[in-house]
């Protein structure tokens, strides 16, 4: 059985008889055919993020939807390089005005 996966998944045997299998995000797996009786493979089948495929065709139209989400998906390094807002500080809050340059060399002598 043939499968992709938009996350990562791990699926067990339901009864344990088989080592547990790992499905890679964004990646087309061969499965054995109990990964489908597991429940973690209904899970994440109901919940959109697994799709199994049948046939040649399925592959292909998977393969053109993630190139055309990678497309339109921005790129994101890191933090926003755009500065914060200063925050108002309680000093900006008083009025200061300006005086005269003679004025303000009197009161320094």
């Amino acid at each position: 059985m043939r499968i992709y996966s938009k996350k990562t998944f791990q699926f067990d045997h339901p009864t344990g008889a088989f080592p547990a299998v790992l499905a890679e995000k964004e990646r087309v797996a061969d499965v054995p055919d109990w990964v489908a009786h597991s429940t973690m493979y209904q899970w994440a089948v109901s919940s959109g993020d697994l799709e199994r495929i049948d046939s040649r065709q399925d592959e292909k139209e998977i393969e053109s939807d993630n190139k055309e989400e990678k497309a339109f998906k921005p790129k994101q390094k890191g933090a926003s390089k755009t500065k914060p807002e200063a925050e108002p500080s309680d000093e900006a809050d008083t009025e200061q005005t300006a005086e005269p340059a003679a004025a303000q060399q009197q009161e320094q002598q």
